[in-house]
C-alpha cells in the first residue's frame, strides 16, 4: 500500500515496457495480466493490454484509477474494456513517444469479434493538455457491424 490521492491509501503495481511483445502462451499472457492488475489502484509505469482472447473476464481492471505511464490497448479480441474508475493517464512514458493512450488492432480479421465499447468513463482530458509536449490520444479501429 502507498499514500496517494490526498494521502489516502491504495495499492499501487507496477506497469510493463512489452508494448507489443507478448508471451507465448497466451493463457499465460491472461494469467499474468491478472496477477499484476487484481485490486491494483495505481499503475506505476504503463497499462498494456495486449493478444487477450475475447471469453476473457477483464473485471479485475475495473480497480485501476491511475496511469503514471501509458495505456496501450491493442491486438484483443474482447468487446469491452472495464477501465471504469480510470481517472488519470499521466503520460510520463508514451508509447511511441507521441501516445498516452493508444488503442488498436482489437479484433478478428472475420471481424465477428474485437473492442466495441471502451469503459472509460471516469478518464478526463485535464491531464493531457498540461503535459509538455501535448501527448496525442490515439484512435480507435472501426470495426465492421456483422450483427
Amino acid at each position: 500500500m502507498s499514500k496517494c490521492f490526498s494521502g489516502v491509501l491504495c495499492a499501487v503495481c507496477p506497469g510493463t515496457q512489452n508494448k507489443l511483445s507478448t508471451l507465448s502462451d497466451l493463457e499465460q499472457q491472461y494469467r499474468t495480466l491478472k496477477k499484476v492488475y487484481e485490486n491494483c489502484e495505481v499503475v506505476m509505469g504503463n497499462l498494456e493490454i495486449t493478444s487477450i482472447d475475447r471469453n476473457r473476464n477483464l473485471s479485475f481492471l475495473k480497480s485501476i484509477r491511475e496511469v503514471t505511464g501509458y495505456v496501450l490497448v491493442a491486438l484483443n479480441q474482447f468487446d469491452y474494456l472495464p477501465l471504469e474508475n480510470l481517472r488519470i493517464i499521466r503520460g510520463t512514458k508514451l508509447y511511441e513517444g507521441r501516445y498516452s493512450l493508444a488503442i488498436f488492432l482489437n479484433y478478428r480479421r472475420d471481424g465477428y469479434y474485437g473492442l466495441r465499447q471502451l469503459g472509460l468513463r471516469n478518464l478526463t482530458g485535464e491531464t493531457y493538455q498540461r503535459m509538455m509536449p501535448p501527448a496525442k490520444v490515439g484512435m480507435l479501429t472501426d470495426i465492421p457491424d456483422r450483427t
